[in-house]
């Protein structure tokens, strides 16, 4: 297996040969600090290659929707860390983009082929921020100074060494987040952002770009953007409190909850996984689909899981080694979350 460096410096080799025929891209991330956080930073890349980026956050029900919606727009798009499994949306995708590429931490290997390129790495304990980072870092070593961002992505939620390191290069290079609690807060607006919907996403992404030289901007409310989202983080810490408090379902190590909103079942699963239980499930019933989304341990393959408990079923499946968004008929909705439970709580 490739260490980290390795990979780097070959995916961006091929990100850089990508970037070379394109001219404006469409990013498209999840609901989540990971998801704000890496598409922040490659439109940074983007912007220094001279490429017109615009985002869009997205769940994988409306991937479709996006992909239209850009079409025509964009010469390029760019899939952020839930990357879509199966042919037909990547190859609806590749018949209408010049090129397609996809950043995730869950694939085996750096895939190249055709239009479409994938770039990840199987290896335990990472984020995609952290991928999106290192590539930046690989085109310009002055990108360094996106570490806090990318830091502030995946805190709490990578304790791998790269990620460690990343965090005493964020600290080295800004002082005031020489305490954890600085990069707790500027993701626990992440997380506000995340739960309060598309809107609030974009103000988070904007409050980190302009940011960008000075976290402490960011930090201490002379960003009116921050300000904003900072007033709303105890409400919605509040407001996941109570979702919590109610599980649907507890077995060992394993809880589902309900989602009040469709979005807001990412954030659910993350937090609850990070707090509560070692494997987390959220979902949102929406006739005719069932919604899920599941957060577990660094070394399952939740992919390989779910393809086999639901066998003979019709469903769609997102995700990484250790996350998964499906989508399922809402009549086996209830169904696939107590057959996934007995599986994950082992």
């Amino acid at each position: 297996m490739e260490n980290l460096s390795e990979w780097s410096k070959r995916a961006y080799q091929i990100l850089d040969s990508r970037f070379s025929s394109i001219s404006n891209m469409g990013i498209v991330f999840p609901p989540s600090p990971d998801g704000i956080a890496s598409s922040v930073i490659l439109s940074e890349i983007a912007s220094q290659k001279g490429i017109y980026a615009d985002m869009a956050v997205a769940v994988p029900e409306n991937f479709m929707e996006v992909v239209e919606y850009y079409a025509g727009k964009c010469d390029s798009l760019v899939f952020i860390d839930i990357p879509p499994h199966g042919s037909g949306l990547i190859q609806a995708a590749g018949e209408l983009f010049r090129e397609v590429i996809i950043i995730d931490h869950g694939s085996t290997y750096v895939y190249n082929q055709g239009n479409i390129a994938r770039l990840g790495i199987d290896k335990a304990g990472i984020s995609t921020s952290l991928l999106v980072y290192l590539l930046a870092v690989e085109f310009n070593e002055e990108n360094d100074m996106l570490s806090w961002i990318a830091a502030s992505g995946f805190y709490g939620k990578c304790h791998s060494k790269p990620c460690l390191e990343t965090y005493e290069r964020a600290k080295l290079s800004w002082p005031e987040l020489s305490e954890d609690l600085s990069l707790r807060e500027i993701q626990e607006v992440l997380v506000a952002a995340s739960f309060l919907g598309e809107d609030w996403i974009y103000l988070a992404a904007s409050a980190l770009q302009e940011s960008f030289d000075d976290p402490s901007w960011f930090l201490s409310g002379n960003s009116a953007t921050a300000s904003l989202l900072r007033s709303k983080v105890n409400d919605v810490k509040e407001e996941i409190r109570n979702v919590l408090d109610e599980p649907f379902l507890m077995r060992d190590s394993f809880g589902a909850w309900e989602s009040p909103e469709p979005y807001q079942r990412i954030v659910l699963a993350l937090i609850s996984k990070k707090e509560i239980v070692k494997c987390a499930l959220s979902f949102f019933y929406d006739p005719p689909l069932g919604l899920i989304y599941i957060a577990t341990r660094e070394d399952m393959d939740l992919g390989h899981v779910v393809r086999r408990e639901l066998e003979g079923l019709e469903f769609s499946l997102f995700g990484g080694k250790d996350f998964a968004s499906i989508i399922i008929d809402s009549d086996y909705l209830e169904r696939t979350i107590r057959s996934l439970s007995k599986v994950l709580s082992r």
